[in-house]
């Protein structure tokens, strides 16, 4: 896994204007996948601390990427969604990865590539196994 994904961390967004820690690329992946989340889910997802994970989220919602929402009926309830912006930049990065990820692949015969998929599909049931 590492000699396929280890150069894919270094591809750069398409907007070069805005600058992404490691902290703040995963929390906008999760919000794609896991859209309008709780601080809490955030959190966990996160393994961090609200009051240090806040400053992720400030800083990502300066960059107009996220918003924060309170509930309504309870206020302690916060609640953070991708904006348009954010949304546009994980799909541009999404797809980065895909071209990238694709190249790589490219070089396997047509049964390694059954075996790869397999492989995964394997190792995604047996980690879904592990959560319960």
């Amino acid at each position: 896994m590492y000699k396929l994904f280890h150069d894919l961390k270094n591809i750069d967004h398409t907007d070069s204007s805005i600058s992404l820690n490691k902290t703040q690329k995963k929390t906008l992946l999760i919000l794609y996948t896991e859209n309008n989340s709780n601080m809490t889910l955030l959190c966990r997802m996160m393994n961090m601390e609200k009051g240090s994970y806040t400053s992720v989220i400030d800083s990502l919602i300066e960059k107009t990427l996220v918003s924060r929402e309170r509930d309504k009926q309870d206020r302690r309830k916060v609640y953070i969604q991708l904006s348009k912006k954010g949304k546009s930049l994980v799909e541009n990065e999404i797809e980065n990865i895909r071209v990238k990820l694709e190249d790589k692949l490219e070089v396997l015969s047509a049964e390694d590539l059954t075996r790869f998929v397999n492989a995964i599909d394997d190792l995604n049931d047996i980690t879904n196994k592990l959560k319960g």
